[in-house]
C-alpha cells in the first residue's frame, strides 16, 4: 500500500504541473484551436481480465484502438472469447506483441534476436494476425519508415532484426501506468493534461502526433472502464486533437530528437507504479 500511495503522490505532483505548463506552453503562430494533433490509443497485454471492458468502452465511444495481444494469454477458453470479441469490434485493431511477453524476463529476452524473431512470428501465426505491426514487450523501440529509436539500447539488436524481416515497430510518447493491484494511476483529466503539455512542447516521436500506451489489465472494475471512457470524451471534445488508427501514423518525419527544455520531464519511458517497462508478467494480473 505504501508503494501504492508514493506512486499515486508522485503522479499528482508531476500532473499538477502539466496543468500549468499546458495553459502557458502554447506554440506561436496562431489562436488556440487552430492546431491539429493526432492521438493514437493503444493498450498492451491481451487479453486479459480487463478486455471486456476495454472492448466495451471502445465499442460505445465508436473510437480507433490498437490492441497490441500476446498468444500466450489467449490459451484460456475465456480469454480466447475476449480475443474474438477483439476482432468483432470495428474499432479495434489487432497487432503483435510477442507470443510470451518475454516471460517477464527482459534482459535475458534480448539477448537472443532470433529467438525475439520467432516468438513474433509464432505469436502472428497462431494468433492469425495479418500483418506485422508490432511493440516489444517491456522495450520502446520505434522501426518504421527507416526511422529507429531505442530508449532501452539491450532491444537494439531485436529490433533491427524484427525490422529486417518485415515488421514496423511501435513504441509510445505516454504511458497510463497503474498500481500494484492493476488500478490506473490518476484520474482522466490528469491525463488528458499531461496529453495535452507534450503535444503543445512536441515532447514525441513524431511532432504532432502522441501515441499513448495503456494496459488491458487495468481496466478490470467498472470504475476504471469509466475513467477510459472520460479521457476518450475529453479528447473527442477537444477541437485540437484527433483520435486516429494505427494506420494513419506516418512513417516519414524528421529525425527525433530529445527535448532540452526545462520542467517536468514527460517524454520516453515510466511514469509512476507498474509500466509496460516493469519485469512482471502480465498474466499475474489476470487472476
Amino acid at each position: 500500500m505504501r508503494k501504492e500511495r508514493r506512486a499515486i503522490l508522485k503522479w499528482g505532483s508531476t500532473a499538477a504541473a502539466a496543468w500549468f505548463l499546458a495553459g502557458c506552453g502554447r506554440r506561436p503562430g496562431g489562436p488556440p484551436g487552430r492546431e491539429r494533433y493526432s492521438v493514437y490509443l493503444t493498450s498492451d497485454d491481451g487479453p486479459l481480465k480487463g478486455s471486456p471492458n476495454l472492448d466495451a468502452a471502445i465499442r460505445e465511444t465508436k473510437v480507433p484502438l490498437t490492441a497490441f495481444v500476446v498468444g500466450k494469454h489467449a490459451h484460456p477458453s475465456l480469454y480466447r472469447s475476449y480475443l474474438e470479441g477483439y476482432r468483432n469490434n470495428p474499432y479495434i485493431t489487432l497487432a503483435n506483441h510477442s507470443y510470451t511477453h518475454a516471460n517477464g524476463h527482459y534482459i535475458d529476452y534480448y539477448r537472443h534476436p532470433m529467438q525475439v524473431l520467432a516468438d513474433f512470428e509464432k505469436n502472428r501465426v497462431v494468433l492469425g494476425l495479418g500483418d506485422r505491426r508490432g511493440r516489444l514487450p517491456g522495450r520502446d523501440s520505434w522501426r518504421l519508415g527507416g526511422r529507429a529509436y531505442d530508449a532501452d539500447r539491450s532491444a537494439t539488436a531485436a529490433a533491427d532484426l524484427l525490422a529486417s524481416h518485415g515488421y514496423t515497430l511501435y513504441g509510445w510518447d505516454l504511458e497510463w501506468t497503474h498500481t500494484h493491484s492493476g488500478r490506473p494511476i490518476g484520474t482522466a483529466e490528469e491525463l488528458y493534461r499531461r496529453i495535452k503539455f507534450q503535444l503543445h512542447r512536441g515532447h514525441t516521436y513524431t511532432p504532432g502526433h502522441l501515441m499513448l500506451l495503456m494496459h488491458d489489465q487495468m481496466f478490470g472494475t467498472l470504475s476504471a472502464k469509466m475513467e477510459l471512457k472520460r479521457l476518450i470524451m475529453l479528447l473527442k471534445n477537444d477541437p485540437q486533437i484527433r483520435l486516429r488508427p494505427l494506420a494513419d501514423y506516418p512513417l516519414s518525419a524528421p529525425p527525433y530528437k530529445v527535448p532540452t527544455t526545462k520542467g517536468p520531464r514527460l517524454i520516453k519511458g515510466r511514469t509512476t507504479g507498474v509500466g509496460e517497462t516493469t519485469p512482471i508478467d502480465p498474466l499475474r494480473f489476470s487472476r
